[in-house]
This record gives structure tokens, C-alpha cells and sequence, in this order.
């Protein structure tokens, strides 16, 4: 608890020392009339400082409820409900109540800061409406700023327990249908690959040959011809794909709402639904703070999975202590045997979102990373955002003209790594503030066809 000198305490002394001191430049003796009203004036003093540091510490044993709509989705508003309970028989007569919501979100209707009087063995609840931004945020906690009646003496104080971490989820690009019915063959949302296998689609019968198993013969066939027949069955190609997600500050440039990691998220979450609707087996890397691997999955309980890991963003200024290329050896350690991986990896390759030489470090990563997963016939993509577009999303006219001019450089800067990575078979897909999840699906699909 924090004692603050207010300036209605300094307004205070001040006139008391000016009803004390004038008349003693006047006159030898002090009248005691005026003795009467110093001991007055200092006996209230004491007295609103015994109010206010009594409602610090009744203050600092109340109790708060934060209520929200769970999960939060980034972009929409959400109504924020505190409600504070004071279990003492002691009331908090003058009580300022801050709800110290996360600096990233946005406040949208209401207040944030409400004064209040604590009845005894009562409670007081206020409203306001934020519009949560992605990743993790913290509550910073209910702050309380108890004053006496005429606000001589404050108090501030966190209230215990009122500090809380949460989680905004991405919203997802909605996946466009004209599409969606292009590629998605079946009801089941299966892809069929047109191969003889072992499925679940019935697909004709043929010879018996040694070897085949006998638990597919066709009995009925074997008493009209006279011959052995097997079933055949048409083998659905399910893909495998893991998204590694670069969640460095590096990725955060931009307009707030727009920038590279929240359009990175958007994209991810709008693919592993298509995906996983249509039976593939989808995982995600997230390189952070640390690692998060959730490992390849399918099915509808394992979308949420995706979306609670990708949520996990953290804003600020830090340094990974990890490289890309090392999260994605850990990620190809879950990954099944004699699975064809397709690893999506969304980062920047502009040197202007990177710390000194960081970028350098990344790219040989990369690379190396790359050769090994070609060994082991998986496939590496990069999905490389310009900070440079994302930047100019805030300017218009004139200064748009010329923060492109001088951004030439670090734009022919990305190019160049991309043609690095190219050389070593790394595909590499440069994207703009701009829904792209039409142009990733149409290369996921043509990476089935090749993988099948």
C-alpha cells in the first residue's frame, strides 16, 4: 500500500500555518482561541488520516470477480464486468476503482475507472466494452485509490488477487466455398487419391495372387466364375502439414490489427481448418519466448488445439532464444515415419524487422534445415511477409510515395534471400496485408498431388 501526499493536504497546512502565523507577527502573546483551533485543526487532520489509512487496509482484503465472454476473439468487443466485494463490517466510504485492462486492448464504451463508496458486507459492480487484440495480455489487476472525505490522505494499492493472464484467439480468413467445393471431393471432406489401397471406398475386384490377403476374397465371385477375386479398395491420400510460426518481435511491425503476426495467425487458422475438415493431419511450431509443438492431428477438438498454441503470442521486445531451423528439428522429432511432411514456415526475410546480423543466422538455418528435411523427403515453403507494405497501411498519398521509395532497398533485400532459399529448393511465398488463403490452399493442393 502506497501513502501519496495529495494536494488538498498541502492546500491544508498551507492555511493553517496562515491562520497560526499571520496574527504572531502581530502580537507577542498566542490567544487561546487560536491554540483551540490549531489543536482542532490537528486533531481532524488525524482523524481523516486514521478514515483513509482504515479503508487502505479494509481496501486491500476485498474481493474482485473479472466475468467475461470466454474465449476472446481478437477484433471483437468485449463487455468486461468487475465486480468488488467488501467482506468487512468495516464500508470504504471513498474509493476510486481502476480496472487496469491490457495496454494492447481497446477501450471501447464505458469506463475503466469509477468511483465508489464499499458498503459493509457489500459489493459494487461496473461495466465497460474492450475490443481484445491476438496473443497473451495480462490484467494488470484492479487498482483502488482510497481517499478521506476531503481527500487529504491517499492510498494506492493493487488488490491482491486481481491480476489476471488471458488468451485472445486469431480469427480465422474464412475459407472461400467456390473453392472449398473445388477440392473437397467427398462428404466426409476426405480426399480420394484415385490409387488402389487399403480404404474404405469399395473399388472393384480382381485376381487373387499369392500373398494377398485372404480376409478380401470374394467368395460370391469365386461360385460364379470358379476363380479367386479380391476386393479393391480406392486409398485416400491424407496429407501431413506442420506450420511453424515465427512469434519474434521481428514479425510485429505493422499497423496495430494488421500486422505480420496477426495476418501470419489469421492465415494459419484459416488453412488447418480447411485442412482438417477435409481429414488431413495438421501440427504447429511456434517459435517464441519458447517452443510450443503441437503435434500432428486431426479432427475437430485438435482445430482448438491449433487455435489456443497460436494465441499464445507474446508483444514486447525480446530476443528468441531458439532459431527457426532449430524448431523445426524439434517439430520433424513428432513427426510419424514414412510420412511425406509439407512444413509451411511463416516469417520475414526483410533485414529491417531483424536486430544486426540475427537475420543471417536465420537464413543458414533455414537452409541447412531444408537439405535435411529433402533427404528425408519432406518439403519447406516459407511464407515471408514485407514489413514494408504492412507499414504503409497508416500513410496515404505523398508519404506513402515516398516511404516506398525509400524501402526499395530492404524490398530487393528480401528478394535476394528468397532466391537464396530457392537455390537450395526452399519454395518461397512473399505476401502483402492482403487475404492470400485462396493462393495457400491452391499450393497445399498442389503439393497433394505431387506427394500422392
Amino acid at each position: 500500500m502506497e501513502e501519496a501526499v495529495t494536494p488538498r493536504l498541502l492546500a491544508y497546512l498551507l492555511a493553517v500555518s496562515l491562520i497560526v502565523g499571520v496574527p504572531l507577527l502581530y502580537t507577542t502573546s498566542v490567544p487561546e482561541a487560536l491554540l483551540y483551533s490549531l489543536s482542532i485543526a490537528i486533531a481532524y487532520l488525524g482523524f481523516m488520516k486514521l478514515v483513509a489509512e482504515v479503508g487502505g487496509k479494509v481496501a486491500y482484503r476485498v474481493k474482485v470477480v473479472r466475468e467475461y465472454r470466454k474465449p476472446l476473439i481478437e477484433g471483437e468487443e468485449a463487455e468486461i464486468r468487475v465486480e468488488v466485494s467488501n467482506p468487512s463490517w468495516i464500508p470504504v466510504l471513498y474509493v476510486e476503482l481502476s480496472d487496469l485492462y491490457p495496454k494492447h486492448f481497446k477501450l471501447v464504451s464505458g469506463s475503466s475507472i469509477v468511483q465508489a463508496t464499499l458498503p459493509a458486507k457489500g459489493t459494487f459492480t461496473f461495466t465497460y466494452r474492450v475490443r481484445a487484440r491476438l496473443g497473451k495480455h495480462v490484467f494488470r489487476g484492479v487498482e483502488a485509490v482510497v481517499k478521506d472525505p476531503l481527500g487529504l490522505f491517499s492510498y494506492r494499492l493493487i488488490i491482491p488477487g486481481s491480476v489476471e493472464e488471458v488468451q485472445a484467439y486469431p480469427k480465422p480468413y474464412p475459407l472461400p466455398k467456390s473453392s472449398f467445393r473445388r477440392w473437397v471431393t467427398s462428404s466426409l471432406g476426405q480426399t480420394k487419391s484415385g490409387m488402389k489401397g487399403l480404404g474404405n471406398e469399395f473399388m472393384g475386384l480382381r485376381e487373387y495372387f499369392p500373398g494377398d490377403d485372404f480376409r478380401f476374397i470374394e467368395w460370391k465371385a469365386l461360385a460364379r466364375t470358379g476363380k479367386l477375386h479380391v476386393k479393391t479398395f480406392e486409398m485416400e491420400s491424407s496429407l501431413h502439414v506442420v506450420f511453424v510460426l515465427d512469434a519474434s518481435p521481428a514479425m510485429m511491425f505493422g499497423y496495430l490489427g494488421r500486422t505480420m503476426i496477426e495476418e501470419s495467425t489469421r492465415l494459419i487458422s484459416g488453412l488447418a481448418s480447411y485442412l482438417l475438415r477435409r481429414g488431413d493431419w495438421v501440427g504447429l511450431v511456434v517459435r517464441g519466448r519458447e517452443t510450443a509443438i503441437v503435434p500432428v492431428g486431426r479432427g475437430r477438438p485438435h482445430y482448438y488445439r491449433i487455435l489456443k498454441a497460436v494465441s499464445q503470442v507474446e508483444w514486447g521486445s525480446w530476443v528468441p532464444k531458439t532459431t527457426l531451423g532449430d524448431a523445426i528439428r524439434e517439430a520433424v522429432k513428432a513427426v510419424p515415419k514414412r510420412t511425406k511432411v509439407l512444413f509451411m514456415v511463416f516469417t520475414t526475410l526483410d533485414p529491417l524487422a531483424y536486430r544486426g546480423g540475427s537475420l543471417h543466422a536465420e537464413v543458414r538455418a533455414l537452409r541447412e534445415v531444408g537439405v535435411k528435411l529433402s533427404t528425408q523427403h519432406h518439403k519447406l515453403v516459407v511464407v515471408s511477409p514485407l514489413p514494408e507494405l504492412y507499414e504503409l497501411q497508416g500513410l496515404s498519398g505523398m508519404e506513402a510515395g515516398v516511404y516506398l521509395a525509400l524501402s526499395v532497398k530492404g524490398i530487393m533485400e528480401v528478394r535476394r534471400y528468397g532466391k537464396e532459399l530457392a537455390r537450395r529448393g526452399i519454395d518461397v511465398i512473399q505476401v502483402g496485408p492482403t487475404t492470400l488463403l485462396p493462393k495457400l490452399m491452391s499450393y497445399v493442393e498442389r503439393f497433394r498431388l505431387v506427394s500422392t
